[in-house]
């Protein structure tokens, strides 16, 4: 039987050697043999892995991709004697990913180690960083492989290579990566292999995919055998026209899941919510058995699609409670889109219209006096300084759930009371005196001496704690919304302007934010704040808010509003270092 065994591994190894490397040699970074058994759409890419021409991968994260372009580069430089370039987007990437990544399986696994240097001598700890060979190039088998950072143009223009792999390709600097692609062209059988998550439409590896033969990993109703791929919306949630709300659409495993959360008190272990079959719209697992790659499209180029939804071992009422957490927060959506779905994110809507508007209107009139009334409310404002100053200020207000009482589970309402420009900063300071206002962003620039004046009033005499806000661009996701950074010393607020943008929109989107209904009486506010739209910049690969020539002073306002009430969130004082 170990005979056959061993015949059998030499034989699938010799027509799938990739394949055949991972299931007889390869261990992962925890020391655990190769398994596909909640990750079989790997199979057919391991299997054709030798004849990977030109492959697009668009994904999601934890989907077992970089584990099979380690196995690749591992099997083409050692077992084949080929040159690998693997590309990552910085160095200190670079770094991380061969110390963690690479660097163990050289020193661990028997089958990689006697390719090393030295071979299967283990040494000492310098004979082991010798045998692995350095961050950049490693001599592997009659091979080698050279790992670098996109950001080192140096890097680009000294080597030949037979395999190109591009990681995270979306976050690689352009100009070279098409230097790289030059390494190929000295090759007599050049392969290339491009991955990573998404970020934007028509940007990057989802270009290359929407340009390729687009695969995705279609699966089998065990009802009525119809094969699909799972899709978020098409078979996992639906939105309720009447509230407005998400919901799965299999009932039953959601109530299997609510019931087992409120006896146990947590979600993990119960009844799992499962896709609904687009055809006979019962419910079915999400199994191996009948299913496959399927493409959509008819480009010259492989490409695949993997989300999260592919992986067995998902859970997917997590997804959909992480689904729930996101509503309202561009930012996590757009996380969502791309590290879950494996899918671009741009949100719905290039500008506000005037629909959006007057659905948005349906407060009170307009209350130019103020008073005391407002000393018990939570109440913000928000100032974008110009020839002259343009207010908002907001009282904020629970959410009415379906019964018409306040349901503290739903995001607050922000509702406008005061919308208007004001000529002086005098206007602005009795204004935040009269209607109580607790939390205030306004524009430090151009009037940066006069906003200072303003804080430091409020400061000396008390009321409203006043910020000054500054928009810079920032890629990251952190623990503050909309990228927030504060700096209490001197009262400053620094935001990704893109961000807030959309966090507004969804705001008046959403009806999280009203105002008067007499508000389209205030004199420019409703060309000011349809004046921005959402365009992609080509130059700088992101989307950005642009007004162009028009005036979008209320815009800002509205904008710095939304910042004053999260600001309110984080507590922070004028004490704070």
């Amino acid at each position: 039987m170990l005979d056959q065994y061993h015949s059998t591994m030499a034989k699938l190894s010799a027509e799938h050697p990739v394949l055949g490397l991972a299931l007889s040699h390869h261990q992962s970074t925890r020391g655990t043999p190769m398994s596909f058994v909640d990750k079989p759409y790997l199979i057919e890419l391991y299997a054709d892995a030798a004849n990977c021409n030109d492959w697009v991968i668009r994904k999601a994260v934890q989907t077992g991709m970089s584990e099979l372009s380690v196995q690749i580069a591992l099997q083409k430089a050692g077992w084949q004697g080929r040159i690998v370039a693997y590309v990552l987007p910085t160095y200190s990437i670079r770094d991380r990913f061969v110390k963690q990544r690479v660097d163990p399986l050289l020193r661990f696994v028997p089958a990689y180690r006697e390719r090393c240097p030295g071979g299967m001598t283990m040494g000492n700890e310098k004979a082991k960083k010798a045998r692995t060979g350095s961050l950049k190039l490693k001599k592997f088998g009659a091979g080698s492989m050279l790992f670098l950072g996109s950001n080192t143009p140096g890097d680009f223009v000294e080597f030949s290579a037979d395999l190109l792999i591009v990681d995270e390709f979306d976050h690689c600097d352009p100009e070279n990566l098409a230097k790289a692609k030059d390494r190929l062209r000295e090759s007599p059988y050049p392969q290339m292999i491009r991955l990573g998550n998404p970020t934007l439409p028509n940007v990057g590896i989802s270009r290359l995919y929407d340009e390729s033969d687009r695969r995705r990993w279609y699966m089998q109703c065990g009802h009525c055998g119809e094969r699909q791929p799972v899709d978020w919306f098409i078979n996992v949630v639906r939105r309720d026209e009447g509230t407005g709300q998400w919901l799965p659409r299999d009932h039953k495993g959601w109530a299997g899941a609510q019931a087992h959360n409120h006896v146990q008190g947590n979600w993990e272990g119960g009844p799992d919510i499962r896709p609904v079959c687009r055809r006979c719209t019962e419910p079915f697992d999400r199994v191996a058995a009948g299913a496959l790659w399927v493409a959509e499209g008819e480009g010259s180029t492989r490409g695949y699609w993997m989300s999260r939804l592919d992986v067995l071992s998902q859970r997917l009422t997590d997804l959909y409670l992480e689904w729930l957490k996101a509503q309202g927060d561009p930012t996590k959506l757009a996380a969502f889109y791309c590290s879950v779905l494996g899918i671009p994110f741009e949100y719905s809507g290039a500008r506000l219209d005037q629909s959006m508007l007057e659905a948005a209107a349906i407060g009170d009139n307009l209350d130019y006096s103020g008073g005391d009334q407002y000393r018990r409310l939570t109440v913000t404002a928000g100032i974008d300084v110009g020839s002259v100053m343009n207010l908002s200020i907001s009282v904020i207000e629970a959410a009415k759930g379906q019964n018409g009482k306040p349901d503290a589970s739903l995001p607050p309402v922000r509702r406008a009371v005061l919308v208007q420009a004001c000529r002086t900063f005098d206007e602005v300071q009795d204004a935040l005196i009269r209607y109580h206002v607790k939390s205030c962003v306004i524009d430090a620039q151009p009037e940066t001496h006069k906003a200072q004046e303003l804080r430091d009033y409020f400061i000396n005499n008390g009321g409203a704690q006043v910020w000054l806000c500054r928009f810079f661009p920032t890629p990251r996701v952190g623990a503050l919304p909309y990228g927030m950074q504060l700096k209490y010393r001197i009262q400053e607020v620094r935001v990704d302007r893109t961000a807030v943008f959309d966090v507004s929109f969804a705001d008046i989107q959403e009806r999280r934010r009203t105002f008067p209904a007499d508000v389209f009486t205030v004199l420019g506010w409703s060309d000011q704040m349809r004046a921005p739209v959402r365009v992609l910049n080509e130059d700088k690969g992101r989307i950005v808010w642009h007004e162009g020539s028009a005036a979008d002073h209320f815009r800002l306002a509205d904008v710095y509003d939304r910042i004053a009430y999260d600001l309110l969130q984080q507590g922070g004082s004028y004490s704070a270092l």
